[in-house]
């Protein structure tokens, strides 16, 4: 399914606001620098999926439009953070066919520009004065932190273990768009019961995600550098398919021979479709856990109309297809 397949089935006014949410940090709390330098690199460009999906869920449970740009603002811009800190620690060159914010700027500016935005998308959430979205922001900021520290670990000790790799996706991604769910939950009051549900819907559509990413970092048409994670020894779920299938090689691997000289993406294809069906049971969990949303917040609220409910269901559908055969 193409981009321009998901965005027929979304009302204009929800598109709108996605394309025209504004990213910047207030004049009056950041460096002029600061901000130019985020402007041209991590927070330019990208789809924008984790603040659509946020509208998507908050119209689903029929919030004001006004009343979700902070949570699709804050989930972008720690995206957009944890972005700016990964392309120092991958030693990345370009990002989204762009020299990346460490080439331009180098590692310590970076750094210190990432953390800059962290601290006001909290001070934006904490203005608002809805302490359960702050604990939750500062959740996903640390788990953001673990993943990162996580596939260090997996890549220094060259640990072949599927559950630290996944453990890795769900810190990293997971935890992002979790958010996008469970953000509007809270805005819209729900129940525990239902919040529970929109948390673990997120997480299947991030590791979904996630697996997908994988999958696309070594088609040639990639927008960022073509085969980092082989390059710095990084373990993600292709490449621990393609070790499991390849007992010498894992071994050599072990024994320390560098990925690079082991794997060329021409040998890759098996180990990109089993990660592919591994994304596809997540997305087919997925859909179950929608149904359920649906189901339950029906049922919780006799006054909302069954019909215009389904309608804004759609999208939501639509973006799992999406994430099913995403190829950018």
């Amino acid at each position: 399914m193409s981009v321009n397949q998901l965005l027929l089935t979304i009302r204009p006014e929800i598109l709108s606001r996605v394309n025209t949410l504004d990213l910047n940090i207030p004049s009056s709390r950041c460096n002029d620098a600061v901000n130019s330098l985020l402007q041209r690199t991590v927070l330019l460009g990208g789809k924008r999926l984790r603040p659509l999906l946020t509208y998507l869920m908050g119209d689903l449970f029929s919030l004001p439009l006004n009343r979700i740009d902070l949570a699709a603002r804050s989930i972008e811009q720690v995206h957009a953070a944890s972005l700016s800190h990964d392309d120092v620690v991958d030693g990345a060159t370009t990002r989204r066919g762009r020299p990346s914010i460490n080439q331009l700027a180098g590692n310590q500016k970076a750094v210190l520009a990432g953390d800059y935005l962290l601290a006001d998308l909290i001070i934006q959430l904490t203005e608002e004065g809805n302490l359960q979205l702050v604990t939750e922001m500062a959740s996903i900021i640390q788990a953001l932190a673990l993943g990162e520290w996580l596939q260090l670990d997996i890549a220094n000790d060259r640990t072949v273990d599927q559950e630290k790799i996944e453990q890795v996706a769900r810190y990293k991604t997971a935890s992002v768009m979790s958010w996008c769910c469970v953000a509007p939950a809270y805005l819209a009051g729900l129940e525990d019961s239902l919040i529970s549900l929109c948390r673990e819907f997120g997480e299947c559509l991030g590791m979904a995600f996630q697996l997908m990413d994988d999958t696309i970092d070594f088609q040639h048409d990639s927008l960022k550098d073509i085969n980092l994670d082989i390059d710095n020894g990084v373990l993600n779920m292709v490449i621990f398919h393609w070790l499991e299938a390849n007992p010498d090689a894992k071994e050599r691997f072990r024994q320390g021979e560098e990925l690079v000289s082991l794997i060329t993406p021409i040998n890759l294809g098996e180990a990109v479709e089993a990660v592919k069906q591994q994304a596809g049971g997540y997305l087919e969990r997925g859909q179950k856990l929608l149904h359920q949303i649906g189901a339950l917040y029906v049922q919780q609220d006799q006054n909302k109309k069954h019909p215009q409910f389904a309608n804004k269901m759609v999208p939501l559908f639509t973006i799992i297809d999406y994430l099913g055969g995403r190829e950018s």
